[in-house]
């Protein structure tokens, strides 16, 4: 499952855009504020995002892998963030940043134990399975403003792994 933890209007346009879409997802926490999570399948988020009409914007996307422990991990987030790139967007190290002082961008690629705390919405994208047969886990992070932005480069991930 996809995890999105989004703000009350845009879980109240992801729930409407899936309606439209004839998928079911609820929000049982509807018109509460605050950030909550919604759960989708996988591939729901292909018919979603282009119905949520939302322009994204241009955002300025960080990545960090080099600090997490978890080889395997460490190499989901390092694709990801490779993808992203592919489809033109410029990824900066955050890791390699926080050494010079830092940067904030406006979308982070992180593993999801590795999140960062100024993000408020985000996405949890499953993306593969570890040796072990456990779930590996990129989260997609962003600063407010860039929701259409989170979800469509979420979209890309999910598409990109079908």
């Amino acid at each position: 499952m996809v995890a999105i933890a989004a703000t009350a209007r845009w879980r109240a346009r992801i729930v409407a855009a899936a309606a439209s879409a004839g998928i079911t997802i609820t929000d049982p926490l509807a018109g509460v504020p605050g950030i909550r999570v919604l759960t989708c399948a996988p591939g729901d988020l292909a018919v979603l995002v282009p119905r949520l009409g939302a322009e994204p914007s241009r955002a300025a996307i960080g990545a960090r892998s080099d600090s997490i422990a978890d080889r395997e991990l460490r190499d989901a987030v390092a694709d990801v963030a490779a993808l992203l790139s592919l489809h033109g967007n410029v990824v900066l190290d955050l890791d390699a940043d926080r050494r010079r002082g830092g940067v904030r961008p406006d979308v982070v690629v992180s593993a999801a134990v590795d999140r960062p705390q100024w993000t408020e919405p985000a996405v949890a994208l499953p993306v593969g399975t570890d040796r072990r047969g456990g779930p590996l886990t990129v989260e997609l992070t962003a600063g407010p403003g860039f929701e259409g932005t989170l979800l469509e480069l979420a979209r890309l991930v999910q598409a990109d792994a079908a």
